[in-house]
């Protein structure tokens, strides 16, 4: 496994709140996930909420409010009758 050496700062600016999040990763790692690598790969040792920063640049709060469980608000039986969409068959009732 690689050494985690945080030597290389990556700061975002999240663009619904305007919070400046800064990541310590380490500079090769940097570089690989710039030329194309996974985030998940290139950066193992940090946290899925963490990557997520890197990728999106959304801070924690606004990621906790944006990617909330809303199951309970959500009635898996009803689908939109008034424009006839069924969400279970993925398509419009006339289409199925």
């Amino acid at each position: 496994m690689k050494e985690n050496k945080k030597e290389y700062i990556i700061v975002t600016v999240c663009p619904f709140c305007g919070h400046i999040n800064e990541i310590g990763v380490n500079e090769d790692d940097y570089w690989d996930w710039q030329d194309g690598e996974l985030v998940q790969n290139a950066f193992p040792y940090l946290s899925a909420d963490e990557r997520e920063v890197l990728i999106s640049g959304l801070c924690y709060d606004c990621q906790s409010d944006l990617f909330e469980d809303d199951e309970e608000d959500w009635d898996g039986d009803s689908w939109d009758a008034e424009i006839g969409y069924n969400p279970y068959e993925g398509c419009y009732d006339w289409d199925c």
